[in-house]
């Protein structure tokens, strides 16, 4: 799962940075559909007050698109970006992709 955060300062790769998730891209790339989560740095005195995409500045939801539409093209690859999705398809993204990895690694649910 591939998280696009929205922070107002720089973050090394690799960092874990404690977010919410805002909204989803979803997008074909190299023709299978693929969906990033694009969440908001929990402390980000920029945007953190942000609890929807549609709460976004429209200039900063274009650069996320025009990003995801032309990231791989020095790899030769062709994306299409479909469209920006809610909160809530992001949160169901993240739900889905928790119960995959569990499956992928055989990792038991505590029972309820």
């Amino acid at each position: 799962m591939d998280v696009l955060i929205l922070c107002s300062q720089p973050l090394v790769p690799m960092t874990i940075v404690t977010c919410t998730p805002i909204g989803a891209v979803r997008m074909l790339d190299g023709g299978e559909l693929d969906e990033k989560i694009i969440a908001i740095a929990a402390n980000d005195p920029t945007y953190s007050s942000y609890a929807s995409v549609d709460e976004i500045p429209q200039h900063v939801l274009q650069e996320i698109r025009h990003f995801f539409q032309v990231y791989k093209t020095l790899e030769g690859k062709e994306t299409v970006v479909h469209h920006i999705q809610g909160r809530d398809k992001a949160i169901d993204i993240i739900e889905k992709s928790i119960v995959m990895y569990n499956e992928v690694f055989n990792i038991k649910q505590a029972e309820e």
